[in-house]
């Protein structure tokens, strides 16, 4: 009975050791994976208006379309604001409830004021009153 149980003992020491070398293995994998390069990958054009109200029709859908995906949005800017880490956050118009807030990647030009036209791309991570994006470029005015 106890050869056994030690047995049983070894199997499961060996067992637990392989699904944290595995678990430890993946965990490095995803920490270390390089982010998507925003600027080559094809974005899909959307103005801010249209995006910001697909989102407020319906989100799921909205979710289908544009979550985790590149775009690039054409608006207005209606804010120029920094977050804690001191990125710069631009709000494009939305023309309903919401805006488009989109991290930008690097500090903002001077010559950037509110109420210029302008072309961002990012990715977009989803819907809180506003839709949110990250890792924003300027692609023009």
């Amino acid at each position: 009975m106890s050869l056994l149980k030690n047995k049983a003992v070894k199997w499961g020491l060996l067992s637990a050791l392989v699904i944290l070398v595995t678990g430890s293995f993946v965990g490095y994998k995803m920490y270390t994976k390089p982010h998507r390069d925003v600027q080559h990958i094809k974005a899909i054009p959307v103005a801010a208006t249209k995006l910001v109200a697909d989102y407020e029709a319906n989100e799921a859908h909205a979710d289908s379309t544009y979550l985790d995906k590149v775009l690039e949005v054409a608006g207005e800017i209606t804010e120029i604001t920094q977050n804690q880490k001191g990125e710069s956050v631009i709000a494009l118009d939305g023309t309903g409830i919401g805006t488009v807030r989109c991290t930008m990647e690097s500090s903002v030009q001077h010559d950037i004021k509110t109420g210029a036209s302008v072309i961002i791309r990012g990715i977009c991570t989803g819907y809180l009153t506003d839709v949110i994006m990250v890792r924003g470029l300027f692609q023009g005015k």
